[in-house]
């Protein structure tokens, strides 16, 4: 099906109502290798958080350990003996000012995969938790240690068992070329685990959706003790059978009804089971857990969920692309994967967009057999240092980062809405293009390691390079004919406390009379992609004055604009060099442009064991 077609043809029509970005959150398919037309588990996440958050990727080596070494993860949470020999992983991380402690994906050496989503707002808040409890490292350590996703399962329970969970909420995804398996997890020590069925599909937003869980069935379901009994006292569950606990129904006991309800999780519940099943769903207490398909899911299938809006997306006619979006894909989409699995680890195929999917072509990426340089920001042991304690210029804008091209066109196209159209075609030419490449490649690689594991590795990480390239040269070639107007800041630095102001230039060129812009109509600040509000033009600054001025000389008026400098700072990260952009109007045509300039300052930022901003 074409890109376009399919994503409007899957837009269906929902009442929402107006949240902050900062409630904008997750999506997991999980497609059972019965289910699927590979013959193999597929797992499709978007990763959404606000703010100024970067992707690096990374490639951690197995590791040996000396005996009595101890891990810490957030400074507030439990330190964790580590075991002597950890796997290698492929480590998608989430660079967040703050910390992140529950955004990572992961891809071991094993062929395990891991993401997640955050399920909060439960009844129970007051958990007992030891030394601080565990938070990240329930990711981290499934990542080092599990061989198969069962085993991944084993290792988050004991955890829990032995420090308790400090967030309130998550459910876990981990798949292996056997089986996947979700682990919904409550603040404390509470959670279900469940093996998904060969045969079903899962899709899952930031609410528990696991319902009626055989508990009897000890194979596949694992309930933690203690947890039905407490549910049969606080009056939360009932047993149809006393004492047969075959109807056990998580959601339920664990949290309460308005969450499957509230507009952020409702909205890409029913756009995603209206694809999935078919039938558009207006209770929310009607949401499956799995649906059994009478079809074959595809990659493409998966793809297609996580790129879902419904149709009042884009109705802001004045203002962004993705002002009321609340599918699957919004705004705070900044990350977005669909992972393959296969029997041989090293050719996991990943698709992965480094921006919000229905902007972005999901570019084929081998991850085990490492990314490219411009993916990884630092060393990975450096990422894993300060992961919880990054430098302000971490937060940097660097065009030469692989992620940067992608978002700067997200970030135009949110606003220059009339070039989407285009964007979707170049999005669907390369990625019809790289799948036809994926069997043969596979083949290469697989008759490669006949000859060395190395081999086959530097065969597809030569491809994960050259896929990379080839998106951001395509991309940018096409950024460059829709974006080709010029901002100058005519200043080396905001200072973000400060009322003095600051002056923009817009350039006139052969295309554009700068000094006709609408002056009503003309906003500065942030780029849309680290915006974290309800998403309105008027977030941003707009200029106190205007004057005409030729600039750079060429013998064209250009338009200067005045802004107060803590205005148009309003969202940023002192001490980083941002990305500061223009968003204004000629006549019909829509300009986004940016410059970028050094927001003066130092943050306090302090990490403690509160949420923060993490797959909400």
């Amino acid at each position: 099906m074409k890109l376009r077609a399919s994503l409007m043809a899957c837009a269906i029509s929902s009442a929402m109502i107006a949240l902050p970005l900062s409630a904008m959150a997750c999506s997991t398919v999980i497609v059972g290798k019965d289910a699927s037309a590979t013959g193999q588990v597929i797992v499709g996440h978007n990763e959404d958080n606000g703010g100024r958050v970067f992707n690096p990727q990374y490639y951690v080596p197995p590791a040996k350990h000396k005996a009595g070494t101890m891990i810490t993860f957030e400074p507030t949470a439990a330190k964790i003996p580590q075991v002597r020999e950890t796997l290698g992983f492929y480590w998608s991380q989430t660079l967040d000012p703050n910390g992140s402690s529950f955004s990572d994906g992961f891809v071991n050496d094993a062929g395990v995969v891991i993401v997640s989503n955050a399920c909060s707002n439960i009844f129970d808040k007051d958990q007992k938790l030891k030394d601080g409890g565990i938070g990240y490292g329930i990711r981290r350590l499934m990542a080092e240690r599990a061989h198969s996703a069962r085993e991944a399962v084993k290792i988050a329970t004991d955890l829990l068992t032995k420090y308790g969970y400090f967030s309130e909420g998550r459910t876990y995804t981990i798949a292996d070329t056997k089986e996947a398996w979700q682990i919904a997890i409550h603040k404390g020590n509470t959670w279900v685990a469940r093996r998904v069925k060969d045969n079903e599909v899962i899709y899952i937003p930031n609410n528990f959706m696991m319902d009626k869980v055989d508990a009897t069935d000890t194979e596949n379901v694992i309930v933690s003790p203690g947890l039905i009994e407490r549910s049969i006292k606080n009056g939360r569950y009932k047993p149809a059978t006393p004492g047969v606990y075959n109807d056990f129904n998580f959601r339920e006991a664990v949290q309460p009804a308005e969450q499957r309800s509230v507009g952020y999780n409702f909205g890409r519940n029913q756009v995603a089971w209206k694809y999935i099943t078919g039938e558009k769903i207006t209770d929310a207490e009607k949401f499956p857990y799995s649906f059994t398909p009478d079809k074959k899911f595809t990659v493409e299938d998966v793809k297609n969920i996580l790129r879902l809006h419904e149709d009042q997306i884009g109705d802001d006619k004045d203002g962004w692309y993705h002002h009321l979006g609340f599918g699957p894909c919004r705004v705070t989409t900044h990350e977005s994967v669909v992972f393959e699995i296969n029997d041989i680890p090293e050719l996991i195929t990943s698709y992965r967009a480094l921006a919000r999917p229905c902007e972005t072509p999901y570019i084929p990426f081998y991850p085990l057999a490492k990314p490219g340089a411009s993916m990884s920001f630092m060393s990975a042991a450096t990422a894993t240092k300060e992961h919880f304690n990054s430098r302000d210029s971490r937060f940097d804008y660097h065009p030469e980062w692989a992620s940067v091209t992608f978002i700067n066109n997200a970030n135009t196209l949110e606003f220059q809405r009339d070039d989407r159209d285009d964007n979707f075609d170049i999005i669907e030419d390369l990625e019809e293009k790289w799948d036809g490449e994926q069997a043969a490649l596979r083949e290469q690689a697989k008759a490669a390691f006949k000859v060395s594991k190395q081999h086959g590795l530097d065969i597809l990480h030569r491809y994960n390079v050259a896929k990379l390239q080839e998106a951001q040269g395509t991309i940018q070639a096409h950024l460059d004919e829709i974006a080709p107007h010029k901002v100058v800041i005519l200043a080396d630095s905001i200072d973000p406390k400060s009322t003095e102001t600051v002056k923009f230039a817009l350039l006139s060129d052969e295309d554009l009379d700068a000094t006709k812009i609408d002056q009503t109509k003309t906003y500065g600040g942030v780029g849309r992609s680290s915006l974290t509000t309800s998403g309105v033009m008027s977030d941003l600054a707009q200029p106190v004055s205007y004057a005409t001025e030729d600039v750079n000389g060429d013998g064209k008026l250009d338009m200067v604009m005045t802004f107060v400098q803590k205005d148009l700072a309003r969202f940023m990260l002192a001490g980083a060099v941002y990305d500061t952009w223009l968003y204004t109007r000629d006549g019909g045509d829509r300009i986004a442009a940016f410059d970028t300039v050094k927001i003066e300052g130092q943050t306090n930022r302090k990490y403690s064991s509160k949420e923060r901003g993490h797959d909400r």
